[in-house]
């Protein structure tokens, strides 16, 4: 079926990998307007793009952790009077987290928790106990609370630092301590953590300036630097370590906001190549302010972006390409784009509703996706196969290869795309051909097979483009068909690819692609 071709000699055997990575993201949130506490979203890491997967009941889930390879996750109930706790998750054999068990949590009101791999131990800040929780896991499964140490501490607020508040808890690189930030006494408590992930409780404590509200902090990859936000002055404390003691080398402001009250930093990450830190601002201000990491560690101010009201938590997704931005009374996460160049962050109007976020943490695993699922989920409506007009098969199965011939572009009621991308279609016009040749494939195919889940991965492809002689972006129509692939069956539906560029196609089609898949 396929014409005379003119290529261009850049085009022939131009094999590009597709570009799309589909990562989860689990949204953690407060439970006042009835939401779930937990929702699990699909997120395309080219577009930016998310879609809805599945939610989970926690009250007031504040904060969760993941095991290494994410088939553990736990999750706090930051609750008050007696019903603090933390609950364990497992991934069930459809790729979804299920509820292990729960267990209580004496410190009250527990806003973050921490997973300790090499001794499978549970930590929990406690804010409003003021207070630190270990707890055991057998197999991902909780059990009782086996240590409770209680802070006792104040400092000069006579609002906010009549008494200790643990707000976070964090590993050195090593594994070898454990630091807990107290906002109320304006200390990070280090405790060395013995073998079986108990920590001493005989601690020593780092003195923050007075009145700072010592919030979150975060180590460089090889811990010689740890940046510390402090929530009440709005600064970035930066802490030299060797050999875990601190040192500090540097004091800036990441909240400018003239407001005489006290500040409301939040958050703070540093991005995925280690070039840029990142905090966000809220109460005073609503924003997030970028910093470049310069070589020696220290930070330079590079700028703000405004954001929806109080970002309690924003995350970087793991290609760097993008910031999740979680605002908390605006009831919506945002979706910037980001310039790993510049550090400019702009906003893609993409945003996620979901009622009182508060915590965001990215699954860097590869998901397996259900087709028939994702089908559903994108509004995507196969169409009823076509019968072939020549003396040919639409599809050969040899062996685990299914073989199919070359599609065209069907319109859902009826016809096909017609016209040269250059001179009749423009370049969006060509990649939504491409789409619509990726639908009538699926079609095909699903009509083969019965059921997607059949297909163990998209394996090559050969895209026709019909276009003018000087138009040199057939690859960029073809993004058309392969970011539809991967929407469907997500890693799976990588594949080699080539894009050729043809003076003509039959009765004028834009797009015409052929495809081999493997079957499970």
């Amino acid at each position: 079926m396929i014409s005379f071709i003119l290529v261009s000699l850049h085009a022939i055997f131009n094999f590009v990998v597709a570009d799309t990575t589909h990562f989860q993201l689990v949204v953690g949130s407060y439970t006042s307007r009835g939401n779930p506490g937990i929702e699990v979203h699909d997120v395309n890491s080219v577009t930016g793009k998310t879609a809805l997967l599945y939610k989970l009941k926690n009250a007031n889930a504040s904060y969760q952790t993941f095991s290494a390879d994410y088939s553990y996750m736990f999750s706090v109930a930051e609750e008050g009077k007696g019903k603090a706790s933390v609950s364990a998750y497992h991934l069930n054999n459809s790729g979804q987290y299920e509820i292990t068990n729960s267990t209580p949590n004496i410190g009250e009101g527990p806003c973050f928790v921490l997973y300790r791999e090499a001794s499978q131990t549970v930590y929990t800040a406690n804010y409003s106990g003021g207070s630190l929780s270990v707890f055991k896991t057998i197999k991902g499964s909780l059990l009782p609370i086996v240590q409770h140490i209680k802070y006792s501490g104040s400092s000069i607020d006579k609002d906010r630092q009549t008494s200790s508040h643990a707000h976070n808890v964090v590993l050195s690189p090593d594994q070898n301590y454990l630091y807990v930030t107290d906002l109320g006494a304006d200390k990070i408590h280090q405790h060395k953590i013995y073998a079986d992930g108990t920590v001493d409780e005989k601690y020593k404590s780092i003195s923050i300036d007075a009145g700072n509200g010592p919030r979150h902090m975060v180590f460089n990859k090889n811990g010689s630097i740890a940046y510390l936000i402090s929530e009440m002055k709005g600064v970035v404390d930066v802490f030299r370590v060797s050999d875990h003691q601190f040192e500090k080398v540097q004091t800036i402001v990441a909240d400018t906001s003239c407001s005489p009250l006290s500040r409301g930093s939040a958050d703070i990450h540093i991005s995925p190549n280690a070039k840029w830190l990142l905090t966000s601002n809220r109460i005073t201000s609503n924003e997030l302010t970028v910093f470049e990491i310069l070589p020696n560690g220290l930070l330079k101010k590079a700028g703000h972006q405004g954001v929806a009201k109080k970002p309690r938590n924003f995350s970087f997704d793991p290609t760097g390409k993008f910031v999740f931005v979680a605002s908390q009374d605006d009831h919506k996460v945002q979706v910037f784009s980001f310039d790993d160049a510049t550090g400019k962050l702009m906003d893609t109007h993409q945003d996620m509703l979901v009622d009182n976020p508060v915590c965001l943490n990215f699954l860097k695993m590869d998901v397996e996706v259900d087709p028939e699922s994702q089908l559903k989920l994108r509004n995507i409506t196969l169409i009823p196969p076509t019968l072939p007009i020549a003396n040919y098969v639409k599809y050969v199965q040899v062996g685990n290869l299914v073989y199919l011939s070359g599609h065209g572009p069907e319109k859902a009621g009826g016809g096909q795309v017609l016209g040269k991308v250059g001179k009749d279609l423009t370049i969006e016009e060509g990649q939504a051909a491409a789409r619509l040749v990726g639908i009538s494939l699926l079609s095909t195919l699903k009509g083969y097979l019965g059921d997607l889940n059949k297909v163990k991965r998209v394996v090559k492809v050969l895209g026709l483009v019909n276009c003018t002689s000087e138009f040199t972006q057939q690859p960029l129509i073809m993004n058309g068909f392969s970011n539809l692939m991967v929407d469907v069956f997500g890693n799976r539906g990588k594949h080699a690819r080539s894009a050729v560029g043809a003076n003509s196609l039959p009765n004028n089609m834009a797009v015409e692609i052929e495809m081999i898949v493997e079957l499970k």
